[in-house]
C-alpha cells in the first residue's frame, strides 16, 4: 500500500466519481461527485485531491486553507487547516488508507505553515469519531453546521 495525493484532473474524473462508501456510511459523507461539483463553486482556499495507490483511485481528500479562504466565521480557528471531506471507498477501507490519508492531511497543514488540523463529523452511529480519536483528535465542544468539531495539533 502506497498512498499518494494528486490534484484532480479531467482524465481522473470517472475513476474518482465511481468511488463509493458502504451503504451504512452514505449519510456520513457526501459522494465524490458532489464534492467535485461543489469545489468548482467554492471560493479560493479550497483544495481537492484524489487519493491513489498506484493507478487505483481509493479515496478523496478536500481541505480548506484558512489563510486564503474568504468565508470563515468569526469563531473559526484561523491557524487550523480544515478537512472539508475525507473518504476512502468501501473496498479500500481497513487497509491503512485512512491512516495514510491523515498523514497527507498533516503534510498539507505543515506545508501551509499551520500548527493544527480541524475537522467535523456527523454524530450518528457508525461515524468516524473512533478513528479520529485513535489518531489524536479531540472534540473542541463546537458544533459546526450540525456536525461535531474535532482538532489536533501537528
Amino acid at each position: 500500500m502506497s498512498l499518494t495525493r494528486r490534484p484532480v484532473v479531467r482524465a481522473d474524473l470517472r475513476a474518482l466519481m465511481a468511488l463509493k462508501v458502504a451503504p451504512a456510511q452514505r449519510q456520513l459523507v457526501a459522494e465524490t461527485a458532489v464534492t467535485l461539483a461543489q469545489q468548482a463553486y467554492e471560493p479560493p482556499g479550497t483544495h481537492v485531491w484524489g487519493l491513489w495507490d498506484g493507478d487505483t483511485a481509493v479515496g478523496l481528500l478536500a481541505m480548506v486553507d484558512p489563510r486564503t479562504y474568504p468565508e470563515l466565521e468569526p469563531e473559526d480557528d484561523r491557524e487550523a487547516a480544515f478537512v472539508w471531506r475525507l473518504m476512502i471507498a468501501e473496498e479500500h477501507q481497513g487497509k491503512g488508507y485512512g491512516r495514510a490519508a491523515l498523514g497527507e492531511v498533516f503534510s498539507v497543514a505543515r506545508d501551509w505553515g499551520l500548527p493544527r488540523v480541524a475537522l467535523t463529523f456527523t454524530d450518528i452511529p457508525g461515524n468516524a469519531e473512533p478513528f479520529y480519536l485513535a489518531h489524536g483528535f479531540t472534540r473542541t465542544g463546537r458544533v459546526v453546521d450540525g456536525e461535531v468539531e474535532m482538532m489536533r495539533g501537528i
